[in-house]
């Protein structure tokens, strides 16, 4: 399963910033790249109060990827968020090859 490569940011333990809120520094983010399929969901721009666009894709993980809801993914020179819980599809018995880890990712520009 592979028309790209997506690489998993772990999100990192949180610091403490000066107004004790958390912060994650993801530059030391753990990282493992997998082979993905990917599927465009939507795109969308908001002018309202400012200019404003929100992209949407569908990503297909092996089954045993780490991927969480807390994570972040690079694929190519975009880095999306993970939205929402990952669901893990299970095929059964001659069709436990077709199972996958699906994940919504997310970005926003603007």
């Amino acid at each position: 399963m592979s028309n790209a490569q997506a690489t998993v940011l772990t999100r990192p333990e949180a610091t403490r910033d000066r107004q004790n809120s958390a912060t994650y520094d993801w530059a030391t983010a753990q990282r493992k790249t997998y082979g993905v399929m990917l599927q465009p969901l939507n795109s969308m721009e908001s002018v309202k109060q400012s200019d404003q666009v929100i992209t949407t894709r569908q990503v297909f993980f092996p089954p045993d990827a780490a991927v969480t809801e807390y994570d972040r993914v690079e694929i190519g020179n975009t880095t999306y968020e993970v939205d929402g819980q990952p669901e893990p599809q299970q095929g059964a018995g001659p069709l436990a090859a077709l199972s996958y880890l699906a994940v919504v990712l997310k970005k926003v520009t603007g």
